[in-house]
């Protein structure tokens, strides 16, 4: 019989005892030390990510939006776009009378540079200069506008700085994306005017819009440093009836009231025959004493089918009690004017329209621009216009213009155009001299 040893039998015990316990113990400090990795690798997980979101924000992308090219932060936070325009023409006009010899000129109509963008996503700027006037004369757009507003779910922009007032149709167009050249003669002179310094609000919702404005000094014009800046009102209301894919019916009314100061309560009303050869203008009332302002209406309306594009608008102004206007003193005279425009594209485009900023008119896509080997947009386009500056004792005479005109868009931003017209002039400085013209135009946008 074989003896045991006690002594080593309770060594084993202890030493078995041990041994699990430092198991337990290191298996209990494994998984402590795997919970504290797992809560490090979930922290850099989270700075990480935390990092690469700055990142993305604080990334510049480019863009491409409309044939343009520009740059923006990749949240869409920011923005910053260069484009510009450059006219280039050349005209030949003379008068039925020989009266005047208008001749033939070659010349840049336009020059522009413009540099817009976005800021914190609600708020877009533009500031737009013209190199052929010189200083704040050649500034054009210069504004601030905050879209950030959504009054019942609709679109409201409020706009600081130098801009159009809401008034008209015709003049709010780019000269880009008008259908002929150049302005008609009644909204040179009748229509909206030159943009000004002032504040501007836009509510659109999806068949109308709504605009009121209030505006003082156009920059680079002249005025007395003692006397308050002339004060312009306009507001004008816009909508869409019928609210038709593909089919388009724009009607508005606009209504403007303009208070002269001091130092500028003369005018003088006169007209270009529609085409820039010289400084001629066919209908003038020449200087009429003094007024204190003006108020005017227009009636507009636009209709798109297809490739076709009609625009008529009507205009009248009535000048307050003239003063120092020698047998015309006391007189109230009124003006009016209309036109008629219509464009048609043989190739089968459509005329772009948004009803943003009182309805305006883009940039053609053609169907086959000629980078893909296609003949790019054909257009004809068409205008009658009228035009009387006679009234209450003042002849400045009635200015009558036909024009028609060729336009081929081999791309988005390219155009080539040449327009001819008859001007029939009754009354006034010019009776009789019936100017005719034809001019060409190379145009390039970016």
């Amino acid at each position: 019989m074989m003896y045991k040893n006690k002594s080593n039998q309770f060594l084993d015990k202890r030493s078995l005892l041990a041994i699990a316990s430092a198991v337990v113990f290191g298996m209990g400090s494994q998984v402590a030390v795997a919970q504290s990795m797992s809560d490090r690798v979930e922290t850099l997980e989270k700075e990480l990510e935390t990092l690469k979101a700055e990142q993305e924000k604080s990334n510049v992308v480019g863009t491409y939006k409309g044939n343009r090219l520009g740059f923006s932060s990749a949240d869409g936070n920011f923005g910053f776009n260069l484009n510009g325009r450059l006219l280039m023409d050349t005209a030949w006009a003379d008068t039925d009378d020989d009266s005047r010899d208008l001749g033939q000129e070659t010349f840049i109509r336009a020059a522009r540079f413009a540099a817009s963008g976005t800021l914190y996503r609600d708020w877009e700027y533009k500031l737009q200069y013209e190199f052929l006037g010189s200083g704040a004369s050649g500034i054009r757009d210069a504004y601030l506008q905050y879209h950030g507003f959504k009054p019942g779910g609709n679109d409201f922009v409020l706009s600081i700085g130098n801009q159009f007032q809401p008034f008209g149709f015709e003049g709010l167009q780019s000269p880009k994306y008008t259908a002929m050249m150049e302005l008609s003669g009644p909204g040179q002179v009748l229509g909206a005017g030159a943009r000004r310094l002032g504040i501007r609000g836009d509510l659109v919702g999806d068949s109308w819009g709504w605009a009121a404005g209030v505006a003082q000094e156009v920059p680079g014009s002249a005025a007395n440093p003692d006397d308050d800046d002339e004060l312009d009102f306009s507001t004008k209301l816009w909508f869409d009836p019928v609210l038709e894919k593909g089919r388009l019916v724009h009607l508005g009314v606009s209504l403007r009231q303009h208070n002269a100061s001091d130092s500028s309560d003369g005018f003088r009303l006169r007209s270009r025959p529609e085409n820039r050869v010289d400084g001629y203008r066919p209908v003038d009332t020449g200087a009429v004493g003094d007024s204190d302002g003006f108020v005017a209406a227009n009636l507009e309306a636009g209709f798109t089918q297809g490739p076709f594009n009609i625009n008529a608008e009507y205009y009248w102004a009535e000048y307050e009690e003239l003063e120092n206007a020698g047998a015309n003193t006391g007189e109230e005279p009124s003006f009016t004017g209309a036109t008629v425009t219509g464009i048609y594209y043989l190739t089968g485009e459509s005329r772009p329209y948004s009803p943003k900023m009182g309805g305006v008119y883009g940039p053609v896509r053609p169907n086959n621009p000629l980078s893909m080997g296609g003949s790019g947009a054909w257009a004809i386009s068409g205008r009658f216009s009228t035009l009387d500056l006679t009234d209450g004792g003042i002849d400045g005479g009635e200015m009558d213009v036909a024009s028609l005109g060729l336009n081929w868009f081999p791309e988005r931003r390219l155009r080539f155009s040449v327009n001819a017209g008859l001007v029939s002039v009754d009354g006034g400085p010019n009776d009789g001299s019936d100017p005719t013209f034809v001019q060409a135009r190379t145009q390039l946008e970016w």
